[in-house]
């Protein structure tokens, strides 16, 4: 069952995909009245947002009705999906106004730009961030500061402040010389290229961060030498050794080893030896998520593979 909680967070994500869907528009009738390549920023934010909190929506939605059949493992990659959606639609996208921006900026006669509508649209979705921003803020204090909300809040928070600041910036720029055509086509295109710029610096090593965490990586082989000396340890504490799954997520190492132990050994004595384990592998890796798959060893033979000879799955 959804908590309130839940329901407040997924009904604020909602609101907040209703309103980039209008800043989206907004800033389409921007770039096709005034010509402003500085106006594509908005545009360029806005559909990444909707991608991305589109897919956080269905991520919240997930978790809250807890599906494990169909998520067993939890949503947790689907957070670092929406991540690596954004930064590549940003990255990628900013490329367009920049390389637009640097060529009309060495341009014998630049193309006419109407700055005031992307001054009005800047200033449009500065008011809009700040709006965002403290909902977030409001809704955290509330539910606890939830990890989406916190992230919600710094990113409209970051937003709020850099369309103001660029408002301030142009707004003077443009008072001082604003009836000149080729000045304000020079405008656009230095902001463009500075936005750009601040683009790619800001969401690049967040796709490298972000796709080391979601994909899975072979261990080195001292790696396994370290895992196997940690077992060759604890090798009184447990019958025999099966299956050992790893893999490296970016700086974690997660390791899922299979031991076999006595039908009656205590769950706190499992739970002893495991925690042991852990600070043991926790010493040899940076980062570590380490499991024990528990397995009932049997000196009586069964028909079937020769694993299944001395192992079942214990039941706890």
């Amino acid at each position: 069952m959804q908590s309130p909680s839940v329901k407040t967070i997924i009904r604020y994500i909602r609101g907040i995909i209703y309103y980039e869907i209008f800043i989206a528009l907004a800033s389409s009738l921007v770039v096709f009245r005034s010509n402003s390549k500085t106006a594509m920023f908005p545009l360029l934010f806005a559909f990444a947002a909707i991608s991305c909190l589109s897919l956080m929506l269905h991520t919240m939605k997930a978790a809250a009705k807890g599906d494990t059949q169909r998520y067993p493992y939890g949503t947790g990659r689907m957070e670092n999906l929406s991540a690596i959606i954004l930064a590549l639609m940003l990255a990628a996208g900013a490329m367009v106004p920049l390389t637009q921006g640097i060529r009309s900026f060495y341009a014998v006669s630049p193309p006419p730009v109407a700055m005031g509508w992307a001054l009005a649209l800047l200033l449009v979705s500065a008011l809009g961030n700040g709006m965002q921003a403290y909902g977030a803020k409001r809704l955290g204090g509330r539910e606890g500061n939830a990890p989406v909300i916190a992230s919600l809040y710094h990113c409209y928070h970051a937003g709020c402040i850099r369309n103001a600041f660029s408002c301030a910036i142009i707004g003077l720029l443009m008072s001082m010389k604003g009836g000149n055509p080729i000045f304000m086509s020079r405008l656009d295109s230095a902001a463009s290229v500075i936005m750009g710029i601040y683009v790619l610096y800001r969401f690049t090593p967040q796709i490298l961060r972000n796709f080391r965490s979601l994909a899975d990586f072979p261990i080195s082989e001292k790696q396994q030498l370290q895992i196997m000396a940690v077992l060759a340890k604890y090798f009184d504490a447990y019958k025999m050794p099966g299956h050992i799954f790893t893999t490296n997520k970016g700086r974690t190492t997660v390791l899922e080893i299979e031991l076999a132990f006595p039908a009656d050994l205590p769950l706190q004595k499992l739970i002893e030896i495991e925690a042991r384990m852990r600070s043991d592998f926790e010493l040899l890796f940076t980062d570590c998520i380490f499991r024990i798959i528990p397995l009932v060893h049997s000196n009586t033979p069964r028909v079937g593979s020769p694993d299944d000879a001395h192992d079942t799955l214990l039941s706890c």
